[in-house]
């Protein structure tokens, strides 16, 4: 290969890397976490600190369905892995996502369950009634 060869090889590499850079520069500044996942991870990290063995149960007060409710389940799931989260009631241990104040307590009675512990910011862990 020729000297001009190499060297116009390198630019359009450069050239290319630089355009690269740009693009996605402009896509992480229109379209940042907008799930909040990152500040997520400071409110599910006592959780995770418990260690739980999966499957564990899911429930939220999100609307069935909604683009809030899978939200909610999918970057929970990313904070929980590798624990297999499911949606639901029918585990021994149960995550309770909520998004308003409600009475946590009187919401695991209904479904079976007692408030384990209270994390905070509508996150609650629920534990089976025997």
């Amino acid at each position: 290969m020729r000297p001009a060869g190499i060297v116009a090889a390198v630019l359009l590499c450069v050239g290319g890397a630089l355009q690269f850079f740009s693009a996605e520069s402009d896509f992480q500044e229109h379209h940042r976490d907008q799930f909040l996942i990152s500040s997520q991870a400071a409110t599910y990290a006592p959780l995770v600190a418990e260690h739980l063995q999966g499957p564990v149960g899911y429930i939220t007060d999100a609307e069935p369905g909604s683009n809030a409710d899978a939200s909610l389940f999918l970057s929970a799931q990313y904070l929980m892995a590798p624990v297999l989260l499911v949606k639901g009631t029918n585990s021994g241990f149960v995550i309770g996502n909520f998004s308003k104040p409600a009475d946590f307590e009187a919401i695991g009675r209904s479904q079976g369950l007692r408030v384990a512990h209270d994390y905070g910011d509508g996150l609650v862990l629920y534990k089976r009634l025997p």
